[in-house]
């Protein structure tokens, strides 16, 4: 039996059972491809399940504001990605009626949408023959063939893609890229990999050469950004200031508690913004923390020092606003992680609720 018919068999035994594979429908599939490019499956499925009963279809997904795509992403991070989503669904409905296209060219146009998505959703839903290359199958192909290139490089994209494209099962290349992830996921894995059970160890490279600690090669480019900030929290009437600055490193369209960068910073694209530096000037200078947290994005390092303090005028508020070209709103602590969803939210609410308790 060929590694490729070992491989299908191995996944049709072995799969998991997961809510998205249930259909082979092209928006299920794409929202939860979407959704595991920077989250791990048992974290992702709750947020998949519900952001699926909210939004079933492009039509459902199209026609809301942003700001309530991005409430129903929380927990998921890396917000563009619900922005680019919301993007498409509205580019699909104008264009071809809510559908997918079934030619790569195309939905590799649509907002959001790079090769790797493009060829998981038109295999898997369309059984298009399109082989996918995701990390986990980098991880594969490179220790089934023997690849000691450094598999963050342009050049391995080429080169795996090639391997994978080969490698294709072409009578059922939707199972067979979904077992290539699944193998990845769940066998292959980076450390201590389950060669024993594995499908294709008979000819694999690595097992063969116990070369599987030393493939596949990363390294990486980027070195970690270390930073650190101050959130506030201002406080006017029971609510809280949010706002919303069109020029951000992070948080980019989304109204945030207000926050920047204190000390050194790597590039000008890290600064505080003038509106930040402007509330700044008119709180107390000897004002201390209610508490300090670490947040991660991508390659960056991060440590908060969050200040609660009261905020006697709006007035002065909607003055910098208007000036500066920021939007602004007030909302409650309740709603605090509704209107700003994301995970800073949640790390300073729960400071600020020990303060009420």
């Amino acid at each position: 039996m060929n590694p490729g018919k070992k491989l299908h068999e191995w996944y049709l035994i072995h799969k998991r059972d997961l809510p998205f594979r249930k259909k082979k429908q092209a928006y299920p599939i794409w929202i939860s491809e979407v959704m595991l490019q920077q989250t791990r499956v048992n974290a992702m499925l709750p947020l998949y399940e519900s952001f699926i009963k909210r939004f079933p279809n492009p039509e459902s997904l199209a026609q809301v504001e942003e700001d309530e795509v991005l409430a129903h992403w929380k927990g998921l991070g890396y917000y563009s990605r619900a922005r680019n989503l919301r993007k498409a669904a509205i580019f699909l409905v104008q264009n071809y009626n809510g559908a997918f296209p079934k030619d790569l060219n195309l939905v590799l146009k649509l907002p959001g949408i790079g090769n790797y998505t493009a060829r998981a959703i038109l295999s898997i839903a369309y059984d298009l023959p399109l082989a996918v290359l995701d990390g986990n199958v980098k991880r594969v192909l490179s220790r089934y063939y023997g690849y000691t290139e450094n598999i963050l490089s342009p050049k391995a994209d080429g080169d795996l893609q090639k391997k994978a494209d080969e490698f294709l099962n072409l009578e059922h290349p939707g199972d067979h890229n979904q077992a290539m992830m699944e193998l990845g996921a769940t066998l292959c894995l980076p450390e201590s990999p389950k060669c024993l059970l594995c499908p294709l160890s008979e000819d694999c490279f690595a097992r063969i050469h116990q070369k599987t600690s030393e493939i596949p090669v990363r390294v990486k480019d980027k070195k970690q950004i270390t930073l650190e900030g101050e959130i506030l929290v201002l406080w006017n009437q029971n609510c809280i200031l949010l706002v919303r600055e069109p020029k951000m490193r992070f948080l980019k369209g989304m109204f945030h508690l207000p926050y920047g960068f204190t000390g050194e910073v790597p590039e000008e694209t890290y600064e505080s913004t003038p509106f930040f530096l402007s509330l700044k000037k008119s709180l107390p200078k000897d004002s201390s923390p209610i508490g300090e947290f670490k947040h991660t994005i991508t390659h960056h390092k991060m440590k908060f020092s969050v200040f609660s303090l009261p905020w006697e005028d709006r007035a002065l508020v909607a003055g910098l606003v208007k000036e500066l070209g920021v939007e602004s709103k007030w909302v409650t602590l309740s709603s605090l992680d509704t209107e700003f969803p994301s995970s800073l939210a949640s790390k300073v609410k729960k400071f600020l609720l020990y303060l009420e308790s």
